[in-house]
């Protein structure tokens, strides 16, 4: 419960700052395409695993697949954030 009531304090704060809170949202996706790739990766690692799956592991296009994901996800961060914070439509 406190969690929870801290959580919707710490929202409060920017939007009772005056800050536009779609442009707060469009942001934070921003920085989720950004934090993509660093849950993904060990994800990759896991995923080619012997040991941890055995028989199941990933092949070539499934890698491939994972590889682009990181890939657009890091380039859509790199591109959104910079529009995010020094404007652009």
């Amino acid at each position: 419960c406190s969690v929870y009531t801290i959580s919707l304090l710490l929202a409060a704060i920017p939007i009772g700052l005056g800050l536009d809170p779609l442009k707060l949202t469009i942001f934070s996706m921003a920085v989720t395409a950004a934090s993509l790739p660093l849950t993904v990766v060990p994800f990759l690692f896991l995923l080619n695993d012997e040991r941890y799956v055995g028989d199941h592991r990933n092949g070539m296009i499934s890698n491939a697949a994972v590889i682009f994901v990181i890939a657009l996800g890091f380039v859509l961060a790199v591109v959104a954030i910079p529009l995010q914070i020094f404007g652009g439509s």
